[in-house]
């Protein structure tokens, strides 16, 4: 028969059942698959953050732009989030399996050419296919460790699952520091893309193996205009605020923006069309009937979001702002990864008391932690103290960790086995989305502050500057001269949409060799010492100002997250609400 194993029986992993129904091989063979699961889902949620460490080693390295940077960092997500929904349906096409494998496959291979990549347009076509096969591989993970594992299980699982993704995303800094700062064999940035291959090809080969053979449906249908039109929605809103702020918001950012509106428009309407002349959307609008799975997926954008926001605002003030290394920017992050794993683990003690409410206690420690966060720094000392920061950084980790682990099992708690397929797509697709929409929105916002922070940064630095030119031999009646200079061209700079880069005329290149040079050379380590001083006020200004919005806003969530019932819903049929019994 067509629908009998093929390998031999001492292989009980690789049975065929029909489609929707769940497998439960032995245990030992399903823990060894969600391991590959686990090992997959560490590098595609690394990858998300771990970039923004190299940024100026590779921006060096590749003479690549601001925009370009930008797009390294964004184009990996809008990939990621534009291909999840489709890579979903076409897991159901071609079989879950072959499909997981052959995406980890080709994740692995892109990971390996962006670490050989010459140029930045190079490098940023292949994060983009980094980005696709990511999306690919994660949209069958959920789907496969609902069939491999009993629904009593399910807490468990996509509890670790949860944890894994969330302390992956808050590694990444850690690790990327770590690996530029140790420079394996002189390969720089470009390591943070290599680790990824052995790593690949050991997921891939124990996927291959133990991972069930789950039925390819061959007649299902594509979906084709649905996956156009969420597809070009989402690159339509998150290009233009990933790079709006850069090209100065020309008129076609908006003109995009607004047809991503209508875009999404079109592509629910269509949606619901089609199930409701009985076709199989791509997403099964019908699962928002679910409160757990509605909610859940408002609370992942708008999380995800603010996670990503708090990150890149600590990453771009810690380097550019700071000038940290990489790796003393890593272990910035340390203390909350800690954290986050030390919540993981003890969401699955408070989540039996609480139920879904534990969200609701993760999300206001999270934002009690990054408002104290907020109250310790001091923007006119233009330095960080670490030390009194750790409590703060810790508890942070800490609610991060009660939020993310019961996240996925919250989420599909409401699906059942016909709906899981739709909703493994729909789940990492919202945290994709979040996590692009934070990043362009933080950056719009958070150099906005810094441009805001830019007068009196110059000021203060130029008071500083003055004092530091009576200790030079720069002549007296010469001084008011260099500090004005000085003022306005830190203003300039700070203020501009590329403020790392300094203005015409501002360089030390643009003083020729006459009288003007030998000054600046006289006062070049005063100049520098002041420099450094207003980009740390304006960073760290613009830091606190960023921190405590996102505490506004991860109190609203917690808020929010009341509306989730304190047990997991039942799950809703295609038909809609189970009845329930008398």
């Amino acid at each position: 028969m067509a629908d009998s194993p093929t390998r031999t029986a001492s292989d009980t992993s690789v049975v065929t059942p029909p489609v929707g129904a769940a497998i439960h091989p032995r245990p030992a063979i399903a823990w060894a698959a969600f391991a590959a699961c686990l090992i997959a889902v560490f590098m595609q949620m690394v990858d998300t953050t771990i970039v923004n460490i190299a940024l100026p080693d590779l921006a060096r390295d590749l003479a690549a732009t601001s925009s370009d940077q930008l797009l390294v960092l964004t184009v990996y997500t809008l990939a990621f989030a534009c291909t999840l929904m489709a890579g979903s349906r076409l897991g159901e096409r071609v079989g879950r399996h072959r499909m997981f494998v052959g995406a980890l496959a080709a994740f692995t291979i892109a990971s390996v050419l962006c670490g050989t990549a010459t140029g930045p347009t190079e490098l940023i076509v292949l994060r983009g296919v980094q980005g696709v096969s990511a999306a690919c591989a994660s949209a069958q993970t959920i789907a496969v460790i609902a069939t491999m594992f009993p629904r009593a299980r399910h807490p468990l699982v996509f509890g670790v699952y949860g944890a894994t993704a969330g302390i992956a995303a808050i590694c990444g800094p850690v690790v990327g520091g770590a690996l530029i700062s140790a420079d394996v064999a002189g390969l720089g940035w470009r390591v943070v893309f290599l680790v990824n291959m052995p790593f690949g090809v050991i997921a891939c080969l124990v996927a291959w193996r133990c991972l069930p053979v789950m039925r390819a449906v061959r007649d299902v249908p594509l979906d084709l205009r649905g996956a156009v039109l969420s597809s070009s929605g989402l690159f339509a809103l998150i290009y233009p605020l990933a790079v709006g702020r850069e090209k100065g918001w020309p008129a076609w950012t908006w003109v995009l923006m607004g047809a991503a509106v209508i875009l999404v428009a079109t592509f629910l309407v269509h949606e619901r069309s089609l199930l409701d002349r009985g076709g199989q959307p791509l997403l099964r609008v019908d699962l928002f009937r679910s409160r757990a799975f509605a909610v859940g997926c408002v609370l992942s954008i708008a999380f995800f979001g603010v996670f990503g926001a708090f990150f890149f605002a600590m990453s771009v003030t810690a380097q550019f702002g700071l000038g940290y290394s990489a790796l003393r920017t890593g272990l910035i992050t340390l203390p909350f990864a800690l954290g986050a794993a030390a919540g993981s683990v003890g969401s699955s003690l408070i989540v039996p008391r609480l139920g879904a409410r534990t969200l609701a206690l993760g999300m206001a420690v999270f934002a009690v932690a990054v408002a104290w966060t907020a109250a310790l720094l001091d923007p006119s000392s233009a330095a960080l103290d670490l030390p009194p920061l750790i409590p703060a950084l810790v508890l942070g980790g800490v609610g991060v960790g009660l939020f993310v682990a019961p996240l996925q099992a919250t989420i599909v708690s409401g699906t059942t086995e016909q709906t899981v397929g739709s909703a493994s797509g729909m789940v990492p697709t919202v945290q994709q989305i979040g996590a692009s929409v934070g990043l362009a929105v933080v950056g719009v916002f958070f150099f906005a502050q810094v441009a805001g922070a830019a007068p009196s940064a110059a000021t203060q630095s130029g008071e500083r500057l003055t004092a530091s030119l009576r200790t030079t031999p720069v002549p007296t009646e010469v001084a008011p001269f260099v500090v004005g200079s000085f003022t306005d061209c830190a203003r300039r700079q700070l203020s501009s949409t590329r403020p790392e880069v300094a203005p015409p005329g501002c360089s030390t290149r643009d003083a020729g060799t006459g009288p003007r040079a030998r000054v600046l050379a006289t006062a070049g380590p005063a100049l520098r010492d002041a420099a450094d001083h207003a980009a740390a006020r304006a960073f760290l200004a613009a830091f606190t100002t960023t921190l405590w919005t996102i505490a506004a806003t991860a109190l609203v969530l917690a808020a929010a997250c009341l509306a989730l019932r304190r047990t997991p819903a039942e799950p809703v049929s295609p038909a809609g609400p189970r009845p329930r019994a008398a």
